[in-house]
């Protein structure tokens, strides 16, 4: 291209200056584009489209699916949080009965009673037996223990 000077500012050709040349070959281009994205779609079988759909079905049931698992562990979150509330009130009742329970024993009564009322002594020293546990809580007694010694 030639480019011509008049004055101080260089002369440029109209086909230039708008562009033409260059939507020309965007325009061949993009027509190559498009016959190719044609080709394309044209070559998507049934058995192509039936993959996508099934796919597709697949995928909005696991989200449903989800969902369904979403609220269920919400519902079992909530139901915890009211069975744990639940749990804390019995326990603090529990803790305030044992202690009334607790507190309302009079032991000098009782031995006052025992002792008293009802006759009953101290045991000396021999008249206890001592057993070794070993290894559990509880004795089992396979027969009598001599009372009268």
């Amino acid at each position: 291209m030639q480019y011509r000077v008049e004055g101080t500012a260089a002369y440029v050709p109209a086909h230039v200056a708008t562009g033409r040349t260059e939507r020309r070959r965007r325009r061949k281009r993009s027509s190559a584009a498009v016959r190719r994205n044609r080709i394309r779609a044209l070559k998507m079988n049934a058995a192509y489209v039936v993959f996508l759909s099934l796919v597709s079905a697949l995928t909005v049931l696991m989200c449903v699916y989800y969902l369904e698992l979403k609220e269920t562990a919400s519902s079992i979150a909530a139901e915890n949080q009211s069975t744990e509330t639940n749990l804390m009130a019995l326990r603090s009742e529990n803790d305030a009965l044992y202690e009334m329970a607790v507190n309302s024993v009079d032991w000098n009564r009782i031995r006052e009673t025992a002792v008293g009322r009802l006759g009953m002594k101290y045991a000396a020293e021999d008249q206890i037996v001592w057993y070794n546990k070993q290894d559990s809580y509880s004795i089992r007694q396979y027969r009598d223990v001599d009372a009268g010694s």
